[in-house]
């Protein structure tokens, strides 16, 4: 398992539920690494400001990814 940390550009945007829903779903082995880097990206271009749980649910579910099974239960931050 690889553990992602954000970076200075990235800190800000995220919402500590947002960014512990990403974890959660790499952890769990809903989306993988370059997945997790590719999901990241997609927010920081596509939501303006800051980047709620409630965003990055969207942003997945139009990718087609919806989070399936525990990991929409749990948060880790």
């Amino acid at each position: 398992m690889i553990f992602r940390i954000l970076g200075p550009h990235e800190r800000g945007r995220f919402a500590p539920e947002a960014w512990g829903h990403l974890l959660a779903l790499n952890g769990s082995g809903v989306i993988n690494a370059a997945e997790l880097e590719h999901i990241i990206e997609r927010a920081l271009i596509q939501i303006d400001g800051r980047i709620a749980l409630d965003d990055l649910r969207l942003l997945l579910e139009g990718a087609g990814l919806h989070g399936g099974g525990a990991a929409d239960q749990e948060t880790v931050h």
